[in-house]
């Protein structure tokens, strides 16, 4: 056999396999952008005897003690829409008080999007909670686990619709005046929203549901290219099956959208991996 053809054989058998991969894991939506990724932190949630009244705002001064974790982002390629831009790093921070617990998420973005309309989207963060302790690591876009995931998303054209009393700008009518009317018939209705985050249950793609009882604070402040969101809910679970339990929380997975880059839905920027949670108890306490 001529050396030629020996070396052509051997680059085919070692192509192959990795052709084969590659192409099984574009099938399965598995990432397929390589990156540099960072060991996994731990996320302490330290006791301070403190609340945090989000009607005056976030408390920029409570968060200055607590060391930040910074949240290593990927594209989301699992489904489409697939992520165009990546928002990354994320910075997280978390306290609690013994009655309370807030998260604190930060991220640099050029613009300030909070009204939605024709080609216009807002910016939002999300949290993800697995319910239970059957924590898989397959993938944590959806949760894909046997009793699903607690999400808080906060959404900045929300925020403002609830904390800043702006009513949305409505670029879409169902009936404008139509014919020969003094006021409108049909008003398009819309509830008005009782918190800036929206509590959600999730078990797999499509199943994203909001849960009957909304549980959740958050607010978030953006100021010179940054905004700082955070996130509030009482220690205590009303329902078990739904309701992020703190107590046997170890591990959580956090989201944003970029608005101005076209981000929505499933268009966004993930955490590479679950982040490990220490929830420290109080002082004193057992």
């Amino acid at each position: 056999m001529k050396k030629n053809n020996v070396i052509l054989i051997l680059i085919v058998a070692i192509s192959l396999p990795a052709l084969a991969y590659f192409g099984s894991g574009l099938s399965s939506g598995l990432q397929t952008v390589t990156q540099a990724h960072q060991m996994p932190i731990v996320l302490e949630v330290p006791f301070m005897d403190r609340d945090i009244d989000l009607s005056n705002g976030i408390s920029l001064d409570a968060w200055e003690p607590i060391h930040p974790g910074e949240i290593e982002m990927e594209y989301q390629v699992m489904v489409l829409p697939w992520g165009k831009s990546l928002i990354n790093p994320v910075t997280v921070k978390a306290f609690h008080n013994g009655r309370d617990i807030y998260f604190y998420m930060s991220w640099k973005d050029d613009t300030e999007n909070r009204i939605t309309g024709i080609n216009r989207f807002s910016d939002a963060a999300a949290i993800m909670f697995p319910i239970g302790n059957n924590v898989q690591n397959s993938t944590i876009m959806m949760g894909f686990m046997a009793n699903g995931s607690n999400i808080w998303q906060w959404k900045a054209s929300q925020d403002s619709e609830y904390w800043l009393k702006e009513a949305p700008k409505t670029e879409a009518y169902a009936d404008f005046y139509y014919p020969f009317e003094e006021n409108e018939t049909f008003v398009v209705s819309k509830n008005a929203p009782i918190s800036a985050v929206n509590d959600l249950m999730v078990i797999r793609v499509g199943t994203l549901t909001p849960k009957p009882s909304q549980n959740v604070q958050g607010r978030g402040l953006w100021y010179n290219g940054t905004w700082q969101v955070v996130f509030k809910r009482s220690l205590n679970i009303a329902d078990p099956e739904q309701d992020a339990d703190f107590n046997t929380l170890t591990r959580v997975a956090f989201a944003v959208w970029n608005g101005a880059n076209g981000d929505r839905g499933g268009r966004k920027s993930i955490s590479h991996d679950w982040t490990s949670v220490d929830i420290m108890p109080a002082e004193g306490a057992k």
